[in-house]
């Protein structure tokens, strides 16, 4: 067995999964659209592509059964918040949230890393099937087609990539909480 390979099946008992092949009843992609786009189309004048990040943390919560990607979406806004300009950040961080999530399985995590995200219909009605890829991630998992977005903050990222850097939240309760980015165990930020 692989310990680096795990399976969410919806339950709070955490089991290894040797062969984590997920099949999809179709092949179609489909894109991944927030249930509320509003606060990205206003910082970004339109939708801001998902399928392309570097992603930092993943983030499980067994009781939810939710799944929470840490990001750096690929574009920054043409005319960013004056704060934001002010300051030179130059990467936009979030949250991507997936709910009804089962048949996790994690074959490679060595972050950060760029990554593509896919997502493809299934013959359950709503649910999807959700490849994340990388050169450090192997992420597969199936959920529903809600998505969330959540904790837009920006910074200026690192000459060596890291983000343990003041951040610039748009949210109030996260501009009055978080300076920078939390630790995992910050259940205020990861878990809402």
């Amino acid at each position: 067995m692989d310990p680096r390979t795990c399976k969410f099946d919806g339950s709070a008992k955490h089991e290894i999964d040797k062969s984590p092949e997920l099949k999809s009843a179709t092949t179609m992609t489909v894109p991944i659209i927030p249930i509320d786009p509003d606060p990205l189309r206003r910082l970004y004048g339109k939708r801001p592509r998902l399928d392309e990040f570097r992603l930092r943390s993943i983030n499980i919560d067994l009781w939810g059964p939710s799944l929470k990607l840490r990001v750096d979406l690929a574009e920054f806004p043409e005319i960013p918040p004056e704060g934001w300009a002010a300051t030179g950040y130059d990467v936009v961080q979030c949250h991507i949230r997936f709910s009804a999530v089962e048949r996790l399985s994690l074959q490679e995590w060595t972050p950060p890393t760029r990554a593509h995200l896919s997502a493809a219909s299934t013959d359950v009605p709503r649910m999807l099937d959700v490849s994340v890829r990388g050169a450090g991630v192997s992420l597969d998992f199936r959920c529903h087609e809600s998505v969330g977005i959540g904790h837009i903050s920006a910074f200026r990222v690192e000459p060596d990539g890291s983000d343990e850097v003041p951040h610039g939240f748009l949210g109030r309760v996260d501009t009055r909480l978080f300076a920078t980015v939390p630790r995992p165990h910050e259940k205020i930020f990861y878990a809402r």
